[in-house]
């Protein structure tokens, strides 16, 4: 697929079919660049799409992500936590406790001891706007929650699309190949579940390549051929 380096507020396309996706912006039946980045089109059912790959930059938090996310800190009510962006986002009590808590001194008193500064939690956005923090929330779906073992990686959040692949290709030939559970946050952050060193190493140096060759054709078939020459896989 041929792509082009484009600046922000760039004329990418025009038509009433196109629709804007990543990091760009529609005016009347034009669609334009939100940032510096690599212009490309994907075309789906509905019409095509016209995606901006960012060149670097930190996450953008965007509603119905899920993310990787570390708590820096406790309130009464909430936890703020870093996703790795130019803002915190919060996590609310009632958005993390499954269960029904009938007496309020319970509430606060169990609150801290839920989740501490440190730990590592899988979330989604269910919320965010630029008047407010993003709002994340673990009970949206099966898999979201604190994540107490594996190991963790940081990419760069705009190769984070290219690492999951076209309707997730990528990310389950590599969870195929390795053989290993592996959970992607769209900010940037990695997490493989395995005790084999040889296969995280494998996993960081394909995360290593992907951010070095994001913008070229053919990725796919380069690391899955890395992947087949890796010994022990």
């Amino acid at each position: 697929m041929k792509r082009e380096i484009v600046l922000p507020g760039t004329l990418l396309a025009t038509g009433e079919n196109l629709k804007p996706g990543l990091y760009t912006f529609k005016e009347d039946i034009s669609i334009y660049a939100g940032l510096l980045g690599l212009f490309e089109k994907d075309t789906v059912k509905k019409g095509e799409v016209i995606n901006i790959i960012p060149l670097k930059g930190k996450y953008y938090p965007k509603e119905g992500d899920n993310v990787i996310g570390i708590v820096v800190r406790t309130y009464l009510f909430s936890w703020l936590v870093d996703i790795n962006s130019f803002v915190y986002a919060t996590l609310p009590f009632s958005n993390a406790v499954k269960e029904k808590r009938k007496k309020k001194k319970k509430f606060e008193l169990n609150l801290a001891n839920y989740l501490s500064v440190g730990d590592v939690i899988y979330a989604k956005i269910v919320s965010f706007d630029r008047n407010s923090p993003p709002i994340l929330s673990l009970k949206e779906k099966k898999g979201l929650g604190k994540v107490t073992s594996g190991y963790l990686i940081t990419m760069s959040p705009a190769k984070i699309p290219r690492l999951i692949g076209k309707k997730s290709s990528m990310i389950n030939m590599i969870r195929e190949k390795l053989g290993i559970k592996i959970i992607v946050g769209r900010n940037g952050r990695v997490i493989a579940f395995t005790d084999d060193l040889n296969k995280i190493e494998i996993l960081k140096k394909i995360i290593e390549k992907i951010e070095l060759e994001s913008h070229t054709s053919g990725l796919t078939d380069r690391i899955k051929m890395f992947l087949e020459e890796s010994k022990n896989v």
